[in-house]
C-alpha cells in the first residue's frame, strides 16, 4: 500500500493544471457512462454535487489508470460546506447516484464551518487533499475503523495523527438538534454509527477519498502544513461552542 500511496502522491499535484477535457487518456473517467448510458460526471454534478472536486476526483483516476483498485464507488467531503449539512458525498460509478451522510471536522476546525485545516500532530484539525482507503482495525473507543493513507503534502502525515474514517454518536440529527451542529473529532473523518458498515464495505478494498475546500484547495498545494480562510466565524447564539462529553474521541 505505501507504494500506491507514494506514486499516488506524485500524481495528485499535476491534477489541478490540467484543464477539462484536454488530452483525455484512453477510458478515461470523464468518458465513463452508467449502466442507463448517461455520462457518469454530467449524472453527478446534475445532483448538485459541486463540479470543481469532481473534476480533481476523475483527474486522479485517470493519472492512476489501473492503479486504484476500487473503481465503482470513492468520497468527496465538501468541507465549504456547515457541518450541518450532509457534506459527504458517497458516489457510485455503475448507476452516477451520489449518497449524502453527515461528516464531521476537527475540533479546532471551527464550530460550524471547517475554516482551519492542518497537517501537523496534535493539531485537532481536519486536513485537505486525496486520501487512499485500505484495510480496518478496531478501535477501543470507537469500535471499527477504516485507515486512510494522507497522499498529498497537505495530509501525508494521517497515518501519524491517526485520522481515520469511524463512527461516532456526535455524529446524528439528534446531536445537531440538541446543539445547533455537528459533533466535533480531533480531524478523523466520524460518520454516522449507522452508515458506517455500508462505507466501509464499499471503500476498504482500495478507494479514494477527497477532503475539499473551494477556497483553500490551490492555497494547501502552496503551503501544505496549514490553511485557514481569513476572518473569524460568525456563530449563531443558539450553536453551543462547548465541547460535549464524547467529541473528539478519536486517536485510539
Amino acid at each position: 500500500m505505501k507504494k500506491v500511496g507514494a506514486f499516488l502522491f506524485c500524481l495528485v499535484t499535476i491534477i489541478s493544471c490540467v484543464p477539462v477535457g484536454a488530452n483525455l487518456p484512453p477510458n478515461s473517467m470523464f468518458n465513463r457512462t452508467t449502466r442507463t448510458g448517461q455520462n457518469l460526471f454530467q449524472a453527478i454534478i446534475s445532483q448538485g454535487i459541486p463540479q470543481d472536486p469532481v473534476n480533481l476526483l476523475f483527474r486522479m483516476f485517470d493519472y492512476n489508470q489501473g492503479r486504484i483498485p476500487n473503481t465503482t464507488t470513492a468520497v468527496i467531503v465538501d468541507y465549504s460546506q456547515v457541518s450541518t449539512v450532509k457534506r459527504l458525498y458517497f458516489l457510485h460509478f455503475d448507476t452516477g447516484i451520489v449518497e449524502r451522510f453527515y461528516v464531521s471536522h476537527g475540533i479546532r476546525s471551527g464550530v460550524l464551518q471547517t475554516r482551519s485545516f492542518s497537517n501537523q500532530v496534535d493539531s485537532w484539525k481536519s486536513s485537505l487533499g486525496f486520501y487512499y482507503a485500505k484495510g480496518t482495525y478496531v478501535s477501543p473507543k470507537n469500535g471499527q475503523s477504516l485507515y486512510l493513507e494522507g497522499i498529498d503534502r497537505s495530509n501525508n502525515n494521517a497515518r501519524a495523527r491517526l485520522i481515520v474514517m469511524h463512527g461516532a454518536k456526535y455524529v446524528s440529527d439528534d446531536f445537531i438538534q440538541k446543539n445547533g451542529r455537528l459533533g466535533w473529532s480531533q480531524g478523523c473523518f466520524a460518520v454516522e454509527v449507522e452508515v458506517l458498515p455500508m462505507l466501509i464495505a464499499a471503500l476498504e478494498g482500495g478507494s479514494i477519498v477527497l477532503s475539499y475546500h473551494k477556497d483553500l484547495m490551490t492555497y494547501s498545494r502552496q503551503y501544505p502544513s496549514d490553511q485557514e480562510l481569513m476572518g473569524k466565524e460568525v456563530v449563531p447564539p443558539n450553536v453551543n461552542r462547548e465541547i460535549t462529553p464524547g467529541e473528539g474521541g478519536d486517536n485510539n
